[in-house]
């Protein structure tokens, strides 16, 4: 198989113009509404509510992490691998695919990449608990983890992903991702998340099913989250938020006038029952200004000692049980250090608080000579220092019942003061009680504790029970009837107002929701047609052989609506029909496929990979063709990483020359998994051309132009790939590149991109391989350019020829190339 370059491949550019650049930007949306916005016939307040309602809403929900690519991923102890297995990728756009027979342990790399980043995987839902329970490896499962090397966008070095578990179950795991010059964070807390669910970069066998057969309104959301109108969304949740409190304002003060009136018809022998009455029915609105004088008047002072004598029915004085139980705790603590102060406890106590200072004192002063107590020469020395030391330990053991006590002590006096609580409001008749309640937490002495805490809690609560009774007969007494209603007058005035002021405000909100549904439908459907443009593109590439035309990708109702759905509408031989209901399992596979591509190469997607999982099952050969291509072209725009079991797909690469990278996991005993390269463009020229080298008899011609020119093409995809290792470093548009790359139609101007990122130096390229490559590079390079030539170029040692031009690809695609 030979490789060229990826532009040369695409039998149907179409397609491929169609992928990313096309699908769906959703960032030009904010600029679009700001100019309808500014157009619309709207009055300057529903302008302004649309401004604040919009607000950055475009940045809501975005990763700010740059363009991601997978370089590596390592899985040890999870699922079919055992001991630590290393699938190594090159982390840019490319087909990559990952082979092996079923139960090599392929699967359970793909979904290691997928629990890395999701902390699950699609196989795991829906399975019952017997089946769910075994992910850890039977052979060496004690410590699970996943590792994902990943090249960020900008970024110089590669960050790392870390998945690890504490326990046995699939659900107690942690992620963290360690990214350079910016240390480790959770995964949780890097602004992904959001991204994980609108573009999953994930798609499983799985998956295909799930993306058919799911319910309308999942299969419904799962495009819309696409379109790229989240913006007006969020900004249409935030308004109906607004609208629902302003209209629940609105209601519940007209659904209390009924009960509030009718309270007041019962005091009609009250003169300002019936002010009130009147204000309330005053034409248009009510007089709020005269309910809110009826309210005013009560007398400040009566509206005092109400609200002191409500307040006392309510007070609560100590638990009167718990201070018991309390203080006859800190009653026994306290004989018991008492007991403990005769016995030999205490003194060892004090005794080894003594040695433990001389022997602390002489550790620190090695080479004083004598006793700082007595005077003694030689007092403290090694021998004095080991037997003190022995001594302590074995005070400290007879101590340990003084401490014990003293222990105890202490948390028994905590516990008399925890029970004193200040309250929010003490009314005046139990200041001073309270105040001595209180005071108890400050006192130190428990034995102090005792005395006072006892006495002040007993007289405290004596005092709240007299309060409480005192205030329960007064407001007995008192006429209460009108002052509740006039509470209950004030709260509705109040809120009444509240309502009666937003109505302007909500009849606002009314319109730019409105404006907004307006502008969502029709943006909608406009984008709509993209997507199903895109889909379809690819139902033709996946359609091979088949009947069924799809004819239509629509969306059936609103994201606000209950009943909503995708309809994919087909023809079979020209008759219309439903697709589920006609298409096979096979069929369904590739229609799954055509809506999950679109979706994973969105434009806004930060995830530069996608992973498929199986997707070659149930397929015929003729659509497993047109898999190879649209999978290579859309490795055009992204890393695609394909695990497959089915040999057919490699070859319809192989067959149809389109450029691939191919690794064969093994399994072996124990779990061991190997993955090796199999071959990738730069090495599937390379091994073309020794074969070629290899060949007996080889013709002159084949010797002159076809050597040189397999050799220029391993050259040529070794400095693409450095080019755009080092353009996704520098944080670079990635179009840019591929515009780039497209224009580089020799082999210097794809070696200056390489090198040196401008296209325009080629004059510098042969300096820069001299230092890179040694002297004879440049010879090397030229004898391959000439091949192109009718002349061709001599070649003495092919197998010769064929090392030096590896040696020089393999320097090259090294990232430090252009450092």
């Amino acid at each position: 198989m030979t490789s060229t370059e990826p532009h040369e491949q695409l039998a149907h550019p179409s397609l491929a113009a169609a992928l990313p650049d096309t699908v769906l930007r959703p960032e030009s949306i904010t600029k679009l509404v700001e100019v309808r916005l500014a157009q619309a016939a709207l009055g300057e307040p529903v302008k302004e509510l649309l401004q604040e309602a919009l607000g950055d809403g475009a940045a809501q929900g975005r990763s700010t992490v740059g363009r991601i690519y997978l370089a590596s991923v390592s899985v040890a102890g999870f699922r079919g691998i055992g001991p630590r297995a290393w699938l190594n990728l090159s982390p840019r756009p490319g087909v990559t695919l990952v082979v092996g027979r079923n139960g090599s342990g392929k699967s359970s790399i793909a979904e290691g990449i997928e629990t890395a980043f999701t902390g699950t995987n699609m196989r795991r839902q829906g399975q019952d608990a017997t089946r769910s329970s075994n992910w850890r490896n039977l052979h060496d499962g004690a410590k699970p983890e996943i590792e994902v090397k990943l090249a960020i966008e900008g970024d110089a070095s590669r960050s790392t992903l870390t998945r690890t578990w504490k326990g046995q179950d699939f659900a107690d795991t942690e992620g963290e991702l360690k990214r350079p010059g910016h240390g480790r964070v959770p995964l949780d807390q890097v602004d992904w998340s959001q991204a994980l669910t609108d573009y999953r970069p994930f798609l499983s066998y799985v998956d295909l099913d799930r993306m058919i057969s799911g319910k309308p309104a999942q299969m419904y959301d799962a495009i819309v989250t696409i379109l790229g109108l989240g913006h007006l969304s969020a900004a249409d949740g935030r308004l109906q938020r607004q609208e629902k409190e302003l209209g629940d304002a609105v209601r519940a003060a007209k659904d209390e006038v009924p009960e509030l009136k009718e309270a007041l018809y019962a005091l009609e022998d009250d003169d300002r029952a019936v002010q009130a009455l009147v204000a309330m029915d005053t034409t248009g609105r009510p007089d709020f200004e005269a309910l809110e004088a009826l309210v005013a008047g009560l007398p400040a002072a009566d509206d005092g000692l109400l609200a002191e004598l409500r307040a006392s029915i309510h007070v609560q004085g100590p638990d009167m049980e718990q201070v018991g139980l309390a203080v006859a705790r800190l009653r026994e603590a306290l004989a018991g250090v008492e007991d403990v102060r005769m016995t030999g406890a205490e003194e060892a106590l004090q005794r080894a608080d003594l040695l433990e200072k001389a022997l602390d004192h002489s550790n620190r002063h090695p080479d004083e000579e004598s006793c700082p107590v007595c005077g003694t020469d030689r007092a403290l020395d090694a021998a004095w220092a080991a037997s003190a030391a022995a001594q302590i330990a074995v005070l400290r053991g007879e101590a340990k019942t003084a401490e014990d006590a003293r222990s105890e002590l202490r948390s028994a006096s905590r516990a008399v003061q925890n029970l004193i609580q200040t309250p929010q409001r003490i009314p005046a008749a139990l200041a001073d009680p309270w105040n001595a309640w209180m005071a108890c937490r400050t006192i130190t002495d428990p034995g102090e504790l005792v005395r006072r805490a006892d006495e002040t809690a007993a007289t405290l609560a004596d005092a709240c029970a007299a309060v409480k009774e005192y205030a329960i007969g007064e407001l007995e007494r008192r006429d209460e009837r009108w002052r509740q209603l006039v509470t209950r007058l004030a709260s509705w005035t109040e809120s009444a107002r509240a309502a009666e002021e937003g109505k302007p405000r909500l009849s606002h909100i009314k319109k730019a929701r409105a404006w907004i549904k307006a502008l969502s439908t029709e943006l909608r459907e406009q984008r709509m047609e993209g997507f199903a443009d895109h889909s379809q593109r690819i139902w033709e590439r996946l359609r091979q052989e088949s009947n069924i035309d799809l004819k239509m990708v629509t969306l059936r109702g609103s994201e606000k609506a209950v009943v909503r759905k995708l309809v994919m509408d087909v023809s079979v031989d020209g008759e219309e029909a439903s697709a589920l209901s006609v298409m096979s399992q096979g069929e369904q596979h590739s229609l799954a496929l055509s809506l999950f591509l679109p979706r994973a190469a969105t434009a806004d997607s930060p995830f530069g990979f996608i992973v498929i999982d199986d997707p070659v099952q149930s397929m015929d050969p003729a659509k497993v063709g047109g898999l190879a291509q649209v999978l290579h072209e859309l490795g055009e725009h992204r890393q695609v990483v394909v695990f497959t079991h089915d040999t057919r797909l490699q070859r319809a690469f192989t067959s149809q020359e389109l450029p691939v990278t191919v690794f064969e996991v093994e399994r072996g005993e124990s779990s061991k998994v190997r993955v090796r390269a199999v071959t990738d463009p730069v090495r599937q020229a390379l091994d073309d051309a020794r074969a070629l080298a290899s060949t007996t008899d080889l013709p002159a011609a084949a010797r002159t132009h076809v050597l040189p020119s397999l050799c220029r093409i391993a050259l040529e995809n070794a400095f693409i790939e450095a080019a755009w290792i080092q353009h996704h470093r520098s944080g670079g548009p990635e179009h840019t590149l591929q515009a780039a790359v497209t224009d580089a139609d020799k082999l210097m101007k794809v070696a200056a991109l390489a090198l040196f990122g401008d296209v325009g130096r080629t004059g510098d390229v042969y300096q820069r391989l001299r230092a890179l490559c040694g002297p004879e590079a440049v010879n090397v390079i030229k004898r391959c350019q000439r091949g192109a030539h009718a002349a061709g170029t001599a070649i003495g040692d092919p197998h010769r020829f064929v090392d030096e031009i590896e040696a020089i690809a393999q320097k090259v695609r090294k990232p430090e190339v252009s450092a």
